[in-house]
């Protein structure tokens, strides 16, 4: 496991995290080291079996057509992390670790679909809006059940999108790895152990 004390960072990395609260400051860091965003590059890319596109800092073009994905800074990459998945997925009001999870779950499956599967988990109607009952929902569970539940769920979420599209299995083994990763985070922050 990757020992978070032990990431040099970037200058403009660290730069760009200063602003914000450590909880989102940390899962930050670990989505931006799943997905190469800490790399000089910034983790660069335009791989043929990724239907995102060309991606750095993990934001990809298919997301944000709007935006010059390789010209996209550090800093402008968090505040579009910041926006749109941490404050959309309300994971300030989350339990730490569970927190994690969802965040990269929302970055990793789009914010609905990682809606519903934090819904499927609680019993809460999977609708896909994050809203006050699926909020208390999550809260009411003991937060290691939850993160356990959420790993599961999220990796038979990938095992769908496999059986459904053949040209998605080169990802499975990466999205295995990722989900293992973060999981293993979310279990030791939950218990406030040093990662």
């Amino acid at each position: 496991m990757v020992n978070l004390q032990s990431i040099t960072l970037k200058p403009d990395i660290e730069l760009a995290l200063n602003p914000y609260e450590l909880d989102f400051a940390r899962s930050m860091l670990l989505v931006l080291n799943v997905e190469g965003g800490l790399l000089a590059d910034g983790g660069i890319n335009h791989k043929a079996t990724d239907k995102g596109g060309l991606t750095k800092f993990g934001i990809s073009q298919r997301a944000y057509p709007n935006v010059d994905i390789a010209n996209l800074t550090a800093t402008q990459a968090i505040r579009i992390y910041h926006r749109d998945y941490w404050r959309a997925m309300q994971c300030a009001q989350m339990e730490i670790g569970v927190d994690t999870l969802i965040f990269d779950g929302a970055v990793n499956h789009g914010r609905f679909a990682m809606t519903q599967i934090l819904q499927r988990c609680v019993g809460a109607k999977p609708d896909g809006l994050l809203g006050p009952k699926t909020l208390a929902a999550a809260r009411r569970q003991r937060p290691t059940e939850l993160i356990a539940q959420l790993s599961v769920n999220r990796g038979r979420k990938y095992a769908r999108i496999c059986a459904s599209d053949a040209s998605q299995r080169p990802n499975l083994e990466g999205w295995f790895n990722r989900l293992a990763y973060m999981t293993e985070f979310a279990f030791c922050l939950y218990a406030d152990e040093v990662c």
